[in-house]
């Protein structure tokens, strides 16, 4: 019993929160709100497909010893 009544109270006070709070309808005898503009998307704009992949670009020079793709060092004897 004692749950019911707690919940129904509970609801009650929200209810009566949430009505209070309500910022949806304006106050009797305002001004009429100013219109807010919408954005309105221009006109499309078309993407070309994309082309045939170019031809190879020259081969760059080799890295400094030790760095990612440079030659290997010879073997150890």
């Amino acid at each position: 019993m004692k749950t019911t009544s707690f919940r129904a109270l509970v609801l009650s006070t929200a209810t009566v929160l949430l009505v209070g709070c309500n910022q949806n309808n304006p106050p009797p005898g305002a001004e009429p709100a100013t219109a807010v503009p919408v954005p309105v998307p221009g006109p499309a704009v078309a993407v070309p497909a994309p082309g045939a992949p170019g031809p190879a670009g020259a081969e760059g020079a080799p890295g400094a010893p030790g760095a990612p793709g440079a030659p290997a060092p010879p073997p150890a004897p």
